[in-house]
């Protein structure tokens, strides 16, 4: 029991220390019809990033929670507002979101 419980800790840790969260100002929101894939376009650059597209943010529309996502990506690209998105890895090459808000 008391190795399972560890292992829970362990993984609760690896899991937030490879996250990321940054501030940013959508210029662009929509979707590919080719591929399917959503995106976010950037006017900056993500810094703490192992992905090669820093630019922008793209995500599967099938994922759970992805209409919400664009959404509120769009919500905040048509006010002007920026995004803080939280994201734990890349999708083909670029930043997915784990989550994202709308923020001043």
């Amino acid at each position: 029991m008391k190795n399972i419980k560890f292992m829970l800790i362990a993984l609760a840790i690896s899991f937030s220390s490879s996250a990321f969260s940054e501030l940013v100002t959508p210029k662009g929101v929509g979707c590919d019809t080719v591929s399917g894939e959503c995106f976010i376009l950037l006017t900056e650059a993500f810094k703490e990033t192992t992905c090669e597209g820093k630019t922008q943010v793209r995500f599967d529309p099938s994922q759970k929670g992805a209409i919400a996502l664009y959404s509120t990506a769009l919500a905040a690209h048509m006010a002007g507002k920026k995004l803080e998105i939280v994201s734990t890895g890349c999708f083909k090459d670029t930043v997915t979101p784990a989550y994202l808000y709308v923020t001043n």
